[in-house]
């Protein structure tokens, strides 16, 4: 095989595509500077160590991730947005088991306190903000958002669910029970700030 010229970027699109079809636990340097045609002593003066490679490629993930969800709700708002969200996160953990394993397991802050999720997380608010939820609230949903949506995509992966039922149909409900809550916050956010506005000020009592 004919030697490519190496960047950080080629280097993690091979390990993504071997992560895929080994598993991000089997992923080996060995492994990879063979899919680059490489001898495992020159892929180290691009990767430090294995550990390294899945950070990065943990990283390389939720990079290719949001540009996709930010890509796909342009133009889209609504109950339709959050569908879509759900449905771009989900179709991506399919097509790239090893890398959202990468994401799920190796995540973690860089010393700034900065996730490589933190786009989606941002996406997340946004949407929340649009439908009127609270900013405490907007954090639950965004909890509640990726256990259910990473959860639902990772067992599913490892083939967790029996019965003949199809896993999409009851993904795709679970995507509206999530909608449905959301729909409860908003109404429960809209009614404090009415009850809120309707209450007279403190000490403004009319003395007849």
């Amino acid at each position: 095989m004919p030697r490519m010229n190496l960047d950080k970027r080629k280097i993690l699109e091979a390990a993504g595509a071997l992560a895929n079809e080994l598993s991000v636990k089997k992923l080996s340097l060995n492994a990879l500077a063979a899919r680059l045609g490489i001898k495992p002593p020159s892929l180290y003066n691009h990767v430090e160590s294995l550990d390294r490679l899945r950070g990065e490629l943990m990283a390389y993930g939720w990079e290719t991730l949001g540009n996709e969800v930010s890509n796909a709700l342009i133009g889209v708002s609504g109950d339709e947005a959050i569908r879509r969200a759900c449905h771009v996160i989900y179709d991506y953990a399919s097509r790239n088991p090893g890398v959202f394993e990468a994401m799920a397991y190796y995540n973690s802050e860089d010393g700034e306190g900065n996730s490589p999720a933190d786009r989606l997380s941002d996406i997340v608010y946004r949407l929340c903000s649009a439908r009127n939820v609270s900013e405490a609230q907007a954090t639950h949903v965004l909890r509640i958002f990726r256990s259910y949506v990473e959860g639902f995509a990772l067992l599913a992966r490892h083939r967790s669910f029996s019965r003949d039922i199809p896993v999409r149909e009851s993904f795709d409900l679970g995507v509206e029970f999530l909608i449905a809550g959301i729909h409860q916050l908003e109404n429960a956010h809209c009614s404090q700030l009415k009850n809120g506005a309707e209450q007279p000020p403190e000490g403004s009592e009319n003395h007849a």
